[in-house]
């Protein structure tokens, strides 16, 4: 991939703009393309690489638009591990092939960018300050309209984490209301969180 050198990598926007057209709906394509707005800004706001920032943003959601079936012949194609939670919470295969479809087809090799996208949906304490970024950016992007958004959105400004652990809170609310499972990575990045800033 040509054209943006971020130092670690060079990429290819033109290419990264058209593969995801052809392989997303148009409403996938919007919100990636909003959520990679949001990082760009969040990393240029924390001093960090916008490139990067903005490729996450484009791509993290690149494998959410296949079928439970593409999903499990990619799984077993890539030889992804999952633990017995993970098997039985289809709606987060998407950021497992998602990392291997990032490495594969887009050449990144950076193990901090496919963390980001390997944990966009269950958040991780194994999380860089890039994969940070794309949690919350996916969150907090302009079109996802509630006003429980609206203090991760003040917050993001002043300490990543503490927006982070907003969201957290957030949705772990809501795994516990539908009695769903919640990912141990989750309850570690929220606890990683809660233990650093010591707000016990």
């Amino acid at each position: 991939m040509g054209n943006k050198t971020t130092g670690l990598m060079s990429i290819d926007f033109n290419y990264v703009y058209s593969y995801l057209k052809k392989n997303m709906s148009e409403e996938r394509y919007k919100h990636s393309c909003q959520v990679s707005k949001v990082a760009e800004n969040i990393a240029r706001h924390y001093g960090i690489s916008t490139d990067k920032a903005k490729l996450l943003g484009l791509i993290h959601d690149c494998a959410k638009d296949y079928s439970i079936i593409e999903l499990r012949g990619l799984i077993k194609k890539y030889n992804i591990k999952m633990s017995v939670i993970e098997e039985n919470i289809p709606g987060l295969w998407h950021a497992y092939v998602g990392a291997e479809l990032a490495r594969d087809i887009f050449n990144i090799k950076d193990q901090e960018m496919l963390n980001a996208i390997r944990y966009h949906s269950t958040a991780s304490s194994k999380l860089g300050l890039l994969g940070k970024i794309i949690y919350v950016s996916d969150k907090i992007e302009p079109d996802r309209k509630t006003e429980k958004m609206d203090q991760a959105r003040k917050l993001v400004w002043q300490d990543i984490d503490l927006a982070m652990l907003e969201l957290l809170n957030q949705g772990i609310k809501i795994l516990i209301y539908r009695n769903l499972i919640i990912h141990p990575e989750t309850l570690h990045a929220r606890n990683n969180i809660i233990y650093e800033k010591r707000t016990f």
